[in-house]
Parts: C-alpha cells; structure tokens; sequence
C-alpha cells in the first residue's frame, strides 16, 4: 500500500533549494572578496603609517618596497613577502606583509600597472615627510589608492 520513494514535491523543493544556493554563492564570494580588499588595505595602510612613526621615534629613513602580485621569482631574500619596510642604510628589514595575489598592483593616480618585480618609490624621512608616491590595489573594476603625500600622511584616495 506504501510504497517508499520521494514524492515530486520534495523533488522540486531540493531542486529549489540548491538552484538558490548555486546561483546566491558567486554574489556572496564577490561581497565576501571586496570586503577582504578593503581590509587588506586598511592594514597595508596602518603599515604605512607605523613606518611614518617609526621613522620619527628611530630617527631613521624607512623605504617601502611593495612586489607586483605576479612576481613569482622574488629575487629579494623575502621570498613570502609582498611588502616590506626596510632600513636601506643598515639593510634591515623593520616589518613585512602580504596581499591576496587576486589583486594587481598599480602605481600614481594614473592607473599605470606595475609590470617590474617591485615599487619602491616611497620612503620616510626621519622628520616625517615623505618622498610621496601612490599604490593602486586593484580589484574587479575597483582600484583602492594609497597615497603617501610629501608631508608623510597616508590617506586612501577616492575616485
């Protein structure tokens, strides 16, 4: 009298139900991968400014040099590395980080990418002022600026 199986409505509602998260996950991965973007920049940013302070406490010039994502010959010593503080007179490396290899490296307000190994035209005076520059952290179509003016501030430029 009963016979065992699944009934078609049960059928369609885990087709439902699958056919939502299949087309609901890449929008969640987009969210999840801007948010991360942000955040990676936000600490790169917070980096720039310990090396400002750094600089200023140690009384000491720090150079930043950051590595383009598709750099997989690093033919510096920090081969795990993406960015590093360093002091160029005693060849120190005072701090170092890294950012997700999805995104690419652009430099100046222009949006002109980094097709060398690396960019390092920013460095700290020991008085807090800059050799200024900007980096460009590109994700999708949205490019995140970091700018390091003459006077030492480090701000995130908008578009």
């Amino acid at each position: 009298m009963f016979e065992k199986g699944y009934t078609l409505i049960e059928l369609l509602a885990v087709i439902t139900v699958i056919s939502i998260v299949v087309v609901v996950s890449p929008v969640s991965r987009n969210i999840y991968r801007s948010i991360k973007t942000f955040i990676v920049v936000q600490n790169i940013m917070m980096d720039f400014r310990w090396a400002r302070f750094t600089a200023i406490d140690q009384n000491r010039e720090l150079k930043i040099r950051v590595y383009s994502h598709d750099d997989i010959y690093k033919r510096d010593q920090d081969l795990k590395k993406d960015y590093i503080i360093y002091d160029e007179s005693s060849k120190k490396i005072m701090k170092a980080g890294t950012y997700p290899n999805y995104l690419m490296l652009y430099k100046n307000l222009n949006p002109k990418r980094i097709t060398s190994d690396y960019y390092d035209r920013i460095e700290f005076k020991y008085d807090g002022t800059a050799l200024h520059g900007t980096i460009g952290l590109k994700y999708g179509s949205q490019i995140f600026k970091i700018v390091v003016s003459q006077l030492g501030r480090v701000r995130l430029a908008k578009e």
